[in-house]
């Protein structure tokens, strides 16, 4: 438990900015098809769609302007993205 929570604790900036916004997305993204009147799973896949092309549409932006994809970063994106679904999914149950 130690290992992995000094691995949280550590995270570059840079990754916990692209754990937070896909995160942000994913659930805003979520809770507005819910407040719409859509179905728990249509809320879950709206949320993980928004943060996933978010996510996405970030990496190809970096990769287009800096020539910098990072695979790291795109891992922060899933997970913040899979989290942010797992909140709403919470909340709409």
């Amino acid at each position: 438990m130690k290992k992995i929570w000094e691995w949280l604790t550590h995270w570059p900036k840079d990754k916990v900015l692209h754990f937070a916004l896909s995160l942000l997305v994913a659930l805003v993204a979520a809770v507005v098809a819910h407040v719409c009147g859509a179905e728990k799973y249509t809320v879950l896949a709206v949320g993980w769609f928004a943060g996933f092309f978010a996510g996405f549409g970030k990496e190809i932006y970096d990769e287009a302007h800096s020539g910098s994809s990072d695979s790291t970063d795109w891992a922060a994106d899933l997970l913040g993205t899979a989290v942010g679904c797992l909140i709403a999914l919470l909340l709409v149950w």
